[in-house]
C-alpha cells in the first residue's frame, strides 16, 4: 500500500458509520481473539482490510464467554486447593508491596511475573506436550482448550505489567487532570481483565496437569496480590466504560 492508497483508505474509514470510535484505545491488542475487529478502524487500517469479519468475531466472543465461565467455575476450586497450602485469595496481604511512583512495586512484580511465565513455558514445553498426549487419549476435545489456556497465559504474561506501568505513570507526581484519570482507569481495567483471564487459564492447567501444582499456585497467588493492590489504589477502575466492550 503506497502513500496515496493509505490516505484514501484513511479517508474511507473516517466516513464509516459502523466503526466504534476509540474501541482500540483500551483493548488487549489481541486482534486474532477480538470480537470487534469488524468495527475497529485501527484493525482495518493496520491490516489493510475492511471486510466483514462477523463470523470470526462471533467465534471470539464465544471463546471469551467460555473462558469467563471457566474462571467462575475454577476459582472456587482454586481457593479450596490454596487452603491446603495456606494461601487465602480473599485476604492476601499486600503490605509487602511498596507504593512508590518511580519504582512502583506493582509494576516490578508484575514484570517479574511475566518473565517467570516466559521462562516457565519454555522450560516446561516438553512436559506440557507430554501432558497433552495423555489428555488426547482420554478426550481429544480438551486439547484445544489446553492450547487456548497456554496461549492466554503467554499473551498476557508481559501485557499485564505494561498496562499497570501505564496506570501508575506519573501517579502522585502530577496533578490529576480529566484525561490522566480517564486513561489511568482504562489501563487499570484492561490489566485486571488480563489478570482474570490469566487466572482462568492457570486454573484450567491446574485442573488438567496436576504435577505443576506448586508452580501454578505461586503464579496465581502473585496475580491475586497484584490485582488486589491495584484495585485498592484505583477502586473505581472497574466502573470505567471501554468503548464498544462495555457499552
Amino acid at each position: 500500500m503506497n502513500k496515496q492508497e493509505y490516505r484514501k483508505k484513511l479517508d474511507s474509514l473516517i466516513n464509516r458509520k459502523d466503526l466504534i470510535p476509540g474501541v482500540h484505545n483500551y483493548c488487549d491488542r489481541w486482534c486474532e481473539r477480538c470480537p470487534f475487529t469488524r468495527k475497529c478502524g485501527s484493525y482495518a487500517l493496520s491490516e489493510g482490510l475492511d471486510s466483514n469479519n462477523e463470523d470470526n468475531d462471533l467465534e471470539n466472543e464465544k471463546f471469551w464467554k467460555d473462558l469467563s465461565m471457566i474462571f467462575e467455575v475454577t476459582f472456587d476450586m482454586l481457593k479450596e486447593k490454596a487452603d491446603e497450602f495456606g494461601i487465602d485469595f480473599d485476604n492476601l496481604d499486600t503490605d509487602d508491596y511498596k507504593h512508590e511512583v518511580v519504582e512502583n512495586d506493582a509494576v516490578k512484580r508484575s514484570k517479574d511475573y511475566g518473565m517467570r511465565v516466559i521462562d516457565w513455558l519454555k522450560d516446561n514445553d516438553k512436559n506440557i506436550k507430554e501432558a497433552a498426549k495423555n489428555i488426547l487419549i482420554v478426550d481429544e476435545t480438551e486439547i484445544l482448550k489446553l492450547k487456548d489456556a497456554v496461549e492466554v497465559i503467554q499473551w498476557y504474561s508481559l501485557f499485564i505489567s505494561a498496562k499497570i506501568h501505564r496506570a501508575f505513570m506519573d501517579y502522585g507526581i502530577e496533578e490529576e487532570d480529566e484525561y490522566s484519570g480517564y486513561d489511568r482507569f482504562g489501563s487499570t481495567k484492561i490489566a485486571i481483565i488480563a489478570i482474570d483471564r490469566s487466572i482462568a487459564a492457570w486454573g484450567y492447567l491446574l485442573e488438567r496437569i496436576s504435577n505443576f501444582e506448586d508452580d501454578i499456585l505461586s503464579f496465581l497467588a502473585e496475580l491475586s496480590k497484584t490485582k488486589k493492590f491495584v484495585l485498592t489504589t484505583f477502586p473505581k477502575a472497574m466502573e470505567f466504560k471501554r468503548p464498544g466492550f462495555d457499552d
